[in-house]
């Protein structure tokens, strides 16, 4: 899929869930899960690896703190796996960002801290099942088109 497809997709099936959550009176856990599932859709993607994306293209200006993370990762490699993928881009990041914690040194609510982390997670995981990647098992199917253009 292409990037804006993945975004699309991930919009849309969010919309309704939270319009759901909302309507049964649970605002703020819809705040933070949505919070990380928009996070884990516009911003940390598994396509980060990727030199070129919508995402990347979306951190503006500060887009270059993922070229490390793309030169060392192999397209659709360990970064379309379902828990190494998602925990090394949060590793990356909180590595970059640990200065700034360490100065501000934010008091963090564990509870909502694990919601913002499902929302990614949901993320994450809908991208890879649009890709084809299934948690256990089946790996994508190559496409005749992909198949015949090898020299």
């Amino acid at each position: 899929m292409m990037g804006w497809q993945h975004t699309a997709l991930n919009l849309s099936v969010f919309a309704p869930l939270a319009g759901l959550g909302v309507w049964a009176g649970q605002d703020q856990v819809v705040l933070a899960v949505g919070a990380g599932y928009l996070i884990g859709t516009l911003y940390v993607t598994p396509d980060l690896d990727l030199p070129l994306n919508d995402a990347a293209r979306r951190w503006g200006p500060l887009r270059f703190i993922w070229v490390p993370y793309h030169r060392l990762s192999r397209h659709r490699g360990m970064s379309h796996t379902y828990v190494l993928g998602p925990l090394i881009r949060l590793l990356y990041l909180a590595v970059l960002m640990w200065p700034l914690v360490a100065l501000f040194r934010p008091e963090i609510d564990t509870g909502r801290a694990a919601q913002v982390l499902a929302g990614y997670l949901a993320s994450q995981w809908l991208h890879l099942l649009a890709d084809g990647y299934w948690p256990v098992g089946r790996r994508p199917r190559r496409t005749l088109a992909k198949r015949t253009s090898a020299p």
